[in-house]
């Protein structure tokens, strides 16, 4: 899987391969520096016991090899921070890449990744992929060059010696791996999955905490989350523990190892007392720079392999999303409508021979009011997100004043059913997105939702104030005039309302649909709405049924003509 992944993390990252290569080329220097100064030592400790006294050329040797490490150590520092540098802005890149598309692509699309699935990409994949992939490859590449460079070196001035050491060194990574190789690949699949379990019952407390404390379900789903949490460390205990076994295994084999060398170059340097001394501080200041080493290079594997099956999650969904190809976000263009939108033969279907809407017709007057009803599963939410441009038909087209809308947009005000606030200030809410907010238009909005009196009466710092925690601080009907204030911030041309009424009372449903009353002079209103009472002045209800248009009409109309919308009317009057 190693193999793979490189080749994947190569192919769809291909402007980060050169400064992947560049950082193995510092390593490479990296590396001479620490043979130059382990090699100094051979000469150093021989001049010393050649003179019985530090000479100049001693001093000398001495010298250059404290030159050598500080300039090594001071390399490295400046390495440390360049890696430091390529790994969190490739892990930034990353994120920015996976959350343009979220934005970016067609609502059906990202609408069909689950919320946890997205978190757990963002939060959990591509620091693990960046953390234990990119950045132990990197170390690990370091290590390998240091290790080769020592280890030519010593084949070099002891070849037999460091040959059966070498042989015995192979040997005890190679078991060494083989123990832990099954262990680290089961928690390398559990890893992943556990984090996605993690992250979805986080999910379903935060966003259902108040659904759960009404059903007094806590106990539920706190046993769940309990047992994903533990579930997920427990992963990530082993994951650690493997890892951090190799220092303490390495140490024991590198002092048995040191114990081999040494005797073997004893018996070859028997007779001459000088080369035998200098030769122990060479090996001796070898071991001192190989045994870190080694252990670093077992452990950057054992992360590795943790993390393969992470890696490979990542760059498959990467590769599935095709993340490349997402273009960038843009400048929306609008559009207005001057006389009418028409709906013409519109069909809709998420999945094949199953849809969702038939050969639906109407046409939608500039500054009409208009009403979408019907049973659950008529398609009403689906009509309003084609209406909206979240979703594009299957088939049929959209006439803006007789022209085919394509590559621009309406400039819509959406009001939901639940308003969602951000925690900011009441302007940041209004103006919602918008960088450079007009306070003006922000105060002129909030008086057409009619609620600036309330804000300036009851707020000492006005609309500069912030008064959300989470979602609470203002009352419901408080909270949808918010969210007219927003719809109207941007001078949309339609005013679309997504069951904005259905969690009011019904004083305060009336103050609503009196706002409204207001609004329809001046901007084109569609509204679905289970309450039939929100719509009953439209200028024309458009009656859904078994996914098609059943009839189109006033209130008084479809009552008074259409048996199956006054039972409906009734069934919603009885509600």
């Amino acid at each position: 899987m190693l193999k793979t992944c490189l080749l994947k993390y190569f192919k769809y990252l291909k402007s980060n391969k050169q400064k992947f290569y560049l950082y193995n080329i510092l390593s490479f220097f990296v590396g001479l520096l620490e043979l130059s100064g382990v090699a100094l030592v051979y000469p150093f400790v021989l001049q010393i016991l050649s003179k019985n006294k530090l000479d100049k050329t001693s001093i000398l040797i001495g010298i250059s090899i404290t030159i050598l490490f500080l300039t090594k150590n001071l390399f490295m520092i400046f390495y440390s921070y360049l890696q430091s540098k390529f790994t969190k802005s490739l892990e930034a890149d990353l994120n920015l890449k996976f959350m343009e598309y979220f934005l970016q692509t067609s609502f059906q699309n990202s609408s069909q990744i689950p919320i946890a699935k997205k978190s757990n990409i963002l939060f959990f994949l591509i620091p693990n992929f960046i953390n234990n992939f990119v950045l132990r490859l990197m170390n690990l590449s370091i290590n390998i060059i240091i290790l080769s460079f020592i280890t030519t070196f010593l084949v070099i001035k002891f070849p037999q010696a460091t040959l059966v050491t070498i042989i015995f060194a192979t040997l005890i990574l190679i078991i060494q791996t083989s123990l832990f190789n099954k262990k680290l690949k089961k928690v390398s699949e559990k890893l992943n999955n556990s984090s996605l379990n993690c992250t979805n019952a986080t999910n379903e407390i935060i966003l259902n905490l108040k659904n759960i404390k009404i059903s007094k379900n806590e106990i539920y789903f706190f046993s769940k989350y309990k047992k994903a949490l533990y579930d997920f460390f427990s992963c990530i205990t082993k994951s650690q523990f493997y890892n951090s076994i190799p220092p303490y295994i390495t140490e024991p084999c590198i002092i048995f190892l040191l114990f081999i060398l040494l005797s073997i170059i004893s018996i070859q340097n028997l007779n001459n007392t000088s080369n035998l001394i200098a030769s122990f501080a060479l090996i001796t200041a070898s071991i001192f720079r190989l045994a870190p080493t080694i252990s670093r290079i077992q452990t950057n594997i054992n992360g590795i392999r943790t993390s393969l099956n992470i890696v490979n999650e990542l760059l498959t969904t990467y590769e599935t999303l095709n993340i490349n190809s997402t273009p960038p976000l843009i400048e929306t263009q609008y559009t207005k409508f001057e006389n009418k939108i028409e709906l013409k033969n519109i069909f809709f279907e998420y999945n094949k021979d199953k849809p969702i809407l038939k050969d639906i017709n109407f046409a939608i007057n500039k500054n009409e009011f208009i009403g979408i009803v019907g049973l659950s599963g008529a398609g009403k939410t689906t009509l309003t997100d084609i209406l909206c441009g979240l979703l594009k038909p299957t088939k049929g087209e959209i006439l803006i004043d007789n022209s085919t809308l394509r590559n621009k947009s309406l400039k819509i005000g959406y009001i939901p059913q639940e308003f969602k606030n951000l925690n900011a200030s009441i302007r940041e809410n209004v103006a919602f997105g918008y960088d450079n907010i007009d306070d003006t238009k922000v105060i002129e909005s909030l008086k057409k939702a009619q609620l600036y009196d309330f804000i300036k009466n009851n707020f000492k710092n006005g609309i500069y104030e912030n008064p959300f925690i989470d979602n609470i601080g203002l009352s419901q009907g408080q909270k949808q005039r918010l969210a007219i204030a927003r719809a109207l911030y941007t001078d949309p041309d339609i005013l679309i309302l997504d069951e904005a009424t259905s969690a009011l009372d019904l004083k305060t449903e009336e103050e609503f649909c009196s706002i409204l009353q207001e609004l329809r002079k001046n901007i084109t209103i569609i509204a679905v709405a289970h309450k039939l009472t929100t719509i009953r002045n439209a200028d024309k209800i458009i009656f859904l049924k078994d996914s098609k248009i059943n009839d189109i009409g006033t209130f008084n109309y479809l009552k008074e003509n259409n048996k199956e919308f006054a039972n409906f009317a009734n069934s919603s009057k009885s509600k």
